[in-house]
Order: C-alpha cells, then structure tokens, then sequence
C-alpha cells in the first residue's frame, strides 16, 4: 500500500493489491523484510513474561474451541483473593505443552514496534487498528471455522499454518463467531503461510488454520471501517435539529399527516448536509473508542 493508505510499513506488495481486495475477497500477500525483523521479539515465551498480561488479555483454544479463562487464572482463594483473576504461567504453558493455541490481544501495548505499525495504519486508514498475536504449537489447530467482523490481516512471523479460507464474504446475512457448521458452504481456500507472508481477509470471511510440523506463531492487525449505523445515526442527529414539524401535537387522525411532514423536512435536511465532514466525525469517534480485537 502508498504511504497515504497505510500499510507501507507492513507488505512489500504495490499499492494495489490490498486496495484492490479490500472489503472484497481474500488475498495473499508479501511482508517487507524489514517490518518482520522488527516484529522478532514476539514470540510466546517473551509475551508470557510480561507482568501485565492476564486474561481477558490472553485466551487460549483447544481442538477449536475456547477455554474459560479459569482454565489459565490463579484460583480464588480467601487467602489469596488480591490473586484472583492472575494469569498462571505454570498452567499456561502446561496448555501449550498439550497443544493449545495462544491468543495475545492488544498485543500492540506490550511490543513497541507493533505499536508503531497499529497507530500508523489507524492514522492513515482513520479507522481503529488492533493486534492479536497468535501461537500455535505445532500439528494443532486453532479456533474452529468462524467469522469476524473486522478486516484482517495475518502475518506470519515464526513456523508456517495452514488456512481454510473462503474467497469472498457472505452475500447473505451473517454473524460473528463460531460456525454451526463444519465450514462454509461457498468456495474455500487453502493457503500455507510461512514466515515473511501475510494473508488479508475481508469482514464476514469464515477461517481456520492449523500450524504445520512447525510451531507457528503470527499477529493479526485488526482494523475497524465505521459501520454505515453510525453514519446514518449522525446524519439523523444532525439533520432532526433543524426539523420543524411535531408529531406530539394535534388530532390523533391527523398523526400520519404529521409524520410525513417530518419525513419531508428531514429527508430535506439530510440532503443538505457536508457529508464529508460527518464521515470524518464518525471516523474520529471510531478511533477513539476502539473496537473488540478479532478472536481468530
């Protein structure tokens, strides 16, 4: 991507590529040998030393689903309730010694390269930009089939993993989270990412991966576009203070006369407003509330 889009400082792939796929279709795409070397201090070990780091934070699947955060946490006790919620390392990775997959959430506040990268691509994008960093031990699978409602793109860092993927988003209505069914039923991907490649997938796209004969570890940059809701509320706000017509007053039978005459003042007022300006106000907010991190 340009400089002016963003992801300059992740792919070494032209300025098309991405923009091309985005919101569209699953792509595959190169990593800048720079921007990986940065991110070489991530790894599992590193990130479990870090005395901040307790759930919710860090989550962990098995056989593709999630576990309780009680299954990683110190146990509450009467003697120890200023414990409770801690993360247990021993536990943790006794976990990974079974195979299970690590999930590092705002992974961005604990390494600092990552941060840079994730407010920059926030910045230029103006949209909200979260990490995850995940690793998975090797011949084990992740979260089962599932959709996410943001844009990803997942870097490979460490190892190489498997992905089933579907090309393209659902045409039809779809929801966050876990699939009822054994995956999608649209055309499905296969893609081996290895260190050094990077894979982008457009909101709604159902995955699930498994690490190789080597364990992997990779970092999902997450980035939230504002929702057409929150373009259309503000545009609603903005356009009813200057609407005029009341449906509180007046002859019960003369109540749908009164509605249309505010559906015509507003449909008037929304015509008239900079809607370049309410975008930018809707990206702002956006920005600064964050948005939940991708789960897979």
């Amino acid at each position: 991507m340009t400089r002016a889009h963003g992801f300059d400082l992740l792919t070494a792939e032209s300025d098309s590529v991405i923009e091309r796929a985005w919101g569209e279709r699953t792509s595959s795409l190169s990593v800048a040998p720079s921007f990986l070397a940065s991110l070489d201090r991530i790894t599992i070990d590193r990130l479990l030393e870090e005395r901040s780091l307790r759930p919710p934070d860090i989550t962990f699947a098995q056989k593709g689903r999630q576990l309780p955060d009680r299954e990683v946490t110190v146990g509450r006790t009467r003697a120890a309730n200023t414990d409770a919620g801690l993360l247990d390392r021993t536990k943790a990775r006794c976990l990974l010694a079974d195979g299970a997959t690590a999930m590092v959430y705002h992974a961005h506040h604990l390494v600092g390269p990552l941060g840079e990268v994730a407010a920059h691509i926030s910045s230029a994008l103006r949209a909200s930009c979260d990490t995850t960093v995940f690793h998975t031990p090797a011949h084990n699978a992740g979260l089962g089939w599932h959709r996410d409602g943001q844009h990803v793109v997942a870097v490979q860092i460490t190892g190489s993993k498997e992905w089933r993927v579907e090309k393209r988003p659902p045409s039809h209505w779809w929801t966050s989270g876990a699939l009822v069914t054994d995956g999608p039923d649209t055309d499905v991907l296969h893609v081996t990412l290895r260190r050094g490649e990077a894979l982008y997938m457009p909101p709604g796209v159902a995955h699930t991966a498994r690490a190789t004969d080597e364990s992997s570890t990779h970092v999902s940059f997450v980035v939230q576009e504002p929702e057409t809701k929150d373009l259309a509320l503000a545009m609603f706000e903005r356009a009813s203070r200057g609407v005029t017509a009341r449906l509180e007053h007046g002859p019960v039978t003369e109540r749908a006369a009164r509605a249309a005459a505010v559906a015509r003042e507003l449909s008037s007022a929304i015509r008239g407003l900079d809607v370049d300006e309410l975008l930018a106000m809707v990206e702002e907010d956006a920005m600064e509330a964050g948005q939940p991190p991708s789960r897979g």
